[in-house]
């Protein structure tokens, strides 16, 4: 199973667009945004899972929450879970996706030992690093990154492996 993992696009639909078309070309099963989306950026996002036959897990950033109390209220994206923090099971590993600006929630959530992945963004910088048995993973930002060129990430689940990809 291979994620496609994506994070603060802020609603900037050209290179989300070319981000999406990277990660389905590198093998994508699964789509993971870890917030700061956008609202265009979301209808992009469950247009590709319709027309892959995919889902996504979308996690509510700090600039996407001007919409949360519009939520319950609003159809659900067809091919899209989105919550403040998806929690889901894919390939037998636990997962949980959070924009991470809450770092404390984020440092409590990671040091749990209840998930095996955290996908997480906010920062715009890339990074993958081990917390005891959890592994947290960051892409970076495909509009404007903090470190190094705009870029997004597959991960393998079977195994392991992350492959960066610059958008």
């Amino acid at each position: 199973m291979r994620l496609g993992i994506l994070s603060d696009t802020h609603n900037r639909l050209p290179e989300t667009r070319r981000a999406l078309d990277l990660l389905m070309r590198h093998g994508a099963e699964h789509l993971i945004h870890c917030g700061d989306a956008g609202e265009d950026v979301i209808d992009l996002l469950s247009a590709t899972c319709q027309e892959h036959g995919i889902r996504a897990h979308v996690a509510i950033g700090n600039c996407d929450r001007r919409h949360l109390e519009d939520l319950p209220f609003q159809p659900a994206p067809a091919g899209i879970e989105r919550s403040l923090a998806p929690e889901f099971l894919l390939a037998g590993k636990r997962c949980i996706v959070l924009h991470g600006d809450n770092a404390t929630h984020l440092d409590r959530v990671t040091a749990s030992g209840r998930f095996d992945y955290v996908f997480t963004g906010h920062t715009h910088a890339s990074a993958d690093r081990f917390e005891g048995a959890t592994r947290v993973v960051n892409p970076g930002s495909p509009v404007h990154s903090r470190s190094g060129p705009p870029r997004v990430a597959v991960l393998d689940l079977d195994t392991g492996h992350v492959t960066w990809i610059e958008v």
